[in-house]
């Protein structure tokens, strides 16, 4: 039976004990090292809402990376303290990270120096006393007696996720997403943690395996009556926009994967305990590509608390439950051949096709983009009925407009 815990306005989050499993030990130091970095955030986050022209080069603190996507010094420095600090000195099978560095900057790293920026001055002694409080944190893992379950897990990690949003005054969106996946590929563990929640950081953690689900919402917040589907604060596609009328829902806009799984999640919680709501639950049906990392935690989270994270391919035609694989390769182990289009968000190719073209080729694509949509839903939904309900929603609106699935 899984054990819905929830902790109250102070932030505090509980001490594990002698009863915790492994995997729930792991997301707890997880969630210790999230709520150490986060005053590190804040100041990054203040710098930039301060400074709003810092851009690449000398003393920059942000910059747009190749393929448009926006970086911060944030991104570089959370990765690199969860990765080098708190998960280097203890045998995992692998760890992903969205921010890719070079074998020579792994090996000698300069703490305030990430991916070309400059860490402010007036920073950096809090990006060393951080430093050092996560590695203390890290002995806990190594003085565990779980080294062979932690051997065959395979860590995904998006330091910021929502980085755009992170840039942009609305951090409130952004999170830390940290995924748990067994030797199989599938997502067992995760946490997602926004740290500039206000008044005080909030978060969601889960292992399904071992009966833990956690969380820490705002309680005050209010709780809509009515259901919605979420999607980003950009542009939808065609079919997503024929979806939402399908299923005569508002659309609610919000920035990164995590923070809407979040807000799914805590629509879903506050329905279960108030039956009167149970249609009102939130979606999140995307045809356009996220990576691994941005969903391997937040899939382990939703099935904690009995929701569910499948591909929308699959979805579609009605076979069984289908997830993405979540281990580290230098190909894409769920990629089908003439199913998504070629963008600079997915492409491996130094220059896009015109007219736009399907991928042919898993050396097409990138390793980590999900190239076959998400559907996404709680423990409302995850019935023979909700199923059906969604199912056919999804079919009727394909039919007019089909998936992008770009």
């Amino acid at each position: 039976m899984t054990n819905h815990a929830h902790y109250g306005q102070d932030g505090n989050m509980p001490e594990s004990n002698n009863n915790s499993g492994p995997l729930e030990k792991l997301c707890y130091t997880s969630l210790r090292a999230c709520e150490l970095m986060t005053p590190l955030i804040e100041s990054i986050y203040d710098e930039l809402i301060l400074s709003p022209s810092s851009s690449s080069g000398s003393g920059g603190v942000q910059k747009v990376k190749n393929d448009n996507s926006a970086f911060t010094i944030a991104d570089g420095t959370v990765q690199r303290l969860l990765i080098n600090s708190l998960f280097a000195n203890m045998e995992f099978r692998d760890i992903v990270g969205e921010e890719d560095e070079g074998e020579e900057e792994k090996n000698e790293i300069d703490w305030y120096q990430v991916e070309g920026l400059t860490i402010p001055k007036h920073i950096q002694p809090l990006v060393d006393s951080t430093r050092i409080q996560i590695e203390s944190l890290a002995k806990d893992l190594l003085v565990s007696n779980n080294k062979a379950c932690y051997s065959k897990l395979t860590i995904f990690i998006d330091p910021i996720d929502g980085t755009r949003e992170f840039s942009s005054g609305k951090g409130e969106q952004c999170s830390i997403c940290i995924g748990f996946a067994d030797e199989m590929g599938k997502a067992v563990a995760g946490v997602v943690y926004r740290p500039l929640s206000k008044p005080s950081p909030t978060w969601v953690a889960g292992a399904k395996c071992e009966g833990y689900a956690a969380h820490k919402f705002d309680e005050e917040k209010d709780h809509s009556t009515t259901g919605a589907l979420l999607s980003t604060n950009g542009s939808i596609s065609p079919f997503v926009d024929s979806l939402i009328k399908e299923l005569e829902v508002p659309r609610i806009k919000a920035g990164g994967a995590g923070n809407k799984m979040m807000m799914l999640l805590q629509q879903s919680i506050s329905i279960a305990n108030n039956k009167e709501m149970t249609h009102h639950g939130y979606l999140y049906i995307q045809d356009r590509g996220v990576s691994r990392w941005d969903t391997c935690g937040a899939e382990a989270c939703l099935e904690a608390f009995g929701g569910n994270l499948l591909k929308l391919t699959e979805f579609l035609r009605e076979e069984q439950d289908s997830y993405y694989t979540y281990l580290a390769s230098k190909t894409n182990l769920d990629f089908i051949p003439n199913t998504a289009y070629l963008t600079k968000y997915n492409s491996n190719l130094q220059d896009l096709p015109s007219p736009a073209q399907k991928a042919q080729d898993a050396s097409q694509v990138k390793a980590y983009s999900n190239l076959c949509g998400l559907v996404a839903f709680g423990k409302e939904f995850n019935t023979q009925e909700g199923r059906k309900y969604l199912r056919d929603a999804i079919r009727k609106a394909a039919a007019v407009d089909p998936p992008s699935l770009d």
